[in-house]
């Protein structure tokens, strides 16, 4: 049955642009060939999709009823999808990875008016010299978003040169798109990115770590030697998102690397279903 990302975008999208769908038009979305569909599948569907009152489904007379019941997949021209606000699903995606504040560094303007320092959600794991690592981070952030952007928009001739010559095995550019071009067959087209982050860096003199502590080498081949190890960073493709760009379904592109005569290059690319 056809209930996978590229459906619900479809749903997604319609239900925004119209604001009310026939309950007839979303089992058909969801349906396979022979206009048949999987009930279970599909309630599956709408409860990932729905928190917070993304939408409603209504009866002929206008009340609200659920699509957990079999009644509307029944008779399904009595019933009707209807969009009521997108800021509520937005919250709970958010929730998940929004900063913190720092409750220690909140200076008073006015009554009702502060600055507020906040704090990573997501710790940053240091080999070697943290005085100066979240330099590194920054850099190797930059050096990440510039490849998501031009992963993103195609321009591949930007970044084909960019994975290191000493690599693993079959590790590149090209392996990577085609990765990627098999999850799309599921997810649909990857036309946006976000949640570019850096998880480790190696910074300066980092004999004092073992390989084996902190997966070190981070799997990199032998052959790139530890001391031009720089880091592990990843972002997310998104196919499926809400109005205002929070993923609703995305993959995770992670990128370790090496700095090689002066320059950052890439020893490793995975791409990963994560939602």
């Amino acid at each position: 049955m056809a209930t996978g990302p590229k459906e619900l975008k479809q749903l997604l999208d319609q239900l925004i642009a119209r604001k009310n769908l026939p309950f007839e038009e979303v089992l058909a979305m969801f349906a396979g060939k022979g206009g048949k569909f999987n009930q279970g599948a599909v309630m599956e569907r709408l409860n990932f999709l729905w928190n917070k009152n993304l939408f409603v489904l209504l009866d002929a007379t206008g009340q609200e009823v659920s699509w957990n019941d079999d009644a509307p997949y029944r008779t399904p021209a009595d019933y009707t999808l209807r969009f009521v606000h997108i800021a509520g699903k937005e919250e709970v995606i958010a929730g998940m990875s929004a900063d913190r504040l720092d409750l220690q560094d909140i200076q008073e303007v006015v009554p009702g008016y502060v600055w507020a320092g906040v704090q990573r959600r997501q710790e940053l794991r240091i080999v070697g010299e943290q005085k100066t690592a979240t330099l590194l981070a920054e850099r190797l952030r930059a050096f990440t978003h510039q490849f998501a952007f031009h992963l993103v928009t195609r321009q591949h001739a930007q970044i084909a040169g960019l994975f290191s010559p000493h690599a693993l095995k079959g590790q590149t550019l090209d392996t990577l798109l085609t990765r990627i071009a098999n999850l799309e067959k599921e997810y649909g087209s990857f036309d946006y990115f976000d949640r570019v982050q850096v998880n480790q860096v190696l910074n300066g003199d980092t004999s004092a770590v073992k390989d084996s502590d902190g997966n070190v080498r981070m799997d990199i081949p032998k052959a790139i030697p530890r001391e031009a190890i720089r880091g592990w960073s990843e972002f997310q493709m998104i196919s499926v998102r809400t109005p205002h760009g929070l993923a609703i379904h995305e993959i995770t592109v992670s990128l370790k690397i090496v700095e090689e005569d002066g320059y950052f290059r890439i020893a490793d690319a995975s791409a990963n279903s994560t939602c």
